[in-house]
């Protein structure tokens, strides 16, 4: 039996699970968030908090300033990213009902990820790379190059964004007709990214290593119309160097 999937319904999490009764002391107490340098304010429950996040949890239940004066000032986090992850945190999900993947850009699902990684919200990434999963599958998607500077810049080498932003364009990009854009100071970002697209793109070398580019060396000569082309039986008068 075929599956059918609804692509503009958002699969939601099963964690935390708040409709059990032993989960209502996760709305005893609040939390005050900071945001941005404009100072935005946000309130949450400090249980719900810090169910999903052992970075929230250890700020307010350790013995720092933020745990006696339930205050986190997040100045340079944006209030928009910090908005969207309200909403998931009680809903748990990132579009609202009468949202599909065309109400939400790559920007904030990317601002999202990132939040998560730096404050240790799995859930929240798993989420949201699901998302990016089906923009790409179903939609065939690929973010503005801006977008792609700004994951290099804002993760480490070792990050599960990067390997997929870099899997997901080796295989649904046309890198003959993309738009390559190169932007002003983000070189390092833009250089380790066409790296690891060369790399990805390269998975097939050992295969490639195995042709004879002496059989087909005419694919590199420069004929005349009528000359005849070299031959693939004529044996190479050149010694090949033996692989390490």
């Amino acid at each position: 039996m075929a599956l059918l999937l609804d692509t503009n319904k958002e699969e939601k999490t099963k964690e935390p699970q708040l409709g059990r009764r032993n989960n209502l002391k996760l709305f005893n107490d609040w939390v005050t968030l900071v945001v941005g340098p404009e100072k935005k304010i946000f309130k949450m429950h400090m249980g719900l908090l810090c169910s999903v996040s052992p970075y929230f949890k250890a700020a307010l239940e350790g013995d720092f300033k933020e745990a006696q004066e339930q205050v986190i000032e997040l100045t340079e986090d944006d209030s928009e990213i910090i908005e969207y992850f309200q909403f998931w945190l009680y809903t748990q999900s990132i579009l609202d009902e009468d949202e599909t993947m065309s109400h939400i850009e790559w920007e904030i699902l990317v601002g999202l990820y990132v939040l998560g990684d730096s404050r240790l919200i799995v859930t929240l990434q798993n989420h949201v790379m699901d998302l990016l999963l089906r923009n790409i599958t179903y939609d065939r998607e690929l973010p503005e190059f801006e977008t792609i500077y700004g994951i290099y810049e804002k993760t480490c080498p070792a990050s599960l964004l990067r390997r997929f932003i870099v899997e997901a364009s080796a295989r649904h990009a046309d890198l003959d007709t993309w738009e390559w854009n190169f932007v002003d100071g983000v070189e390092t970002a833009q250089r380790d990214f066409l790296k690891d697209l060369v790399l990805e793109v390269d998975k097939d070398h050992d295969k490639r290593q195995e042709r004879d580019l002496w059989k087909i060396r005419c694919s590199y000569h420069i004929h005349t119309e009528g000359e005849a082309r070299c031959s693939e039986d004529t044996p190479n008068p050149y010694k090949v160097r033996p692989k390490k």
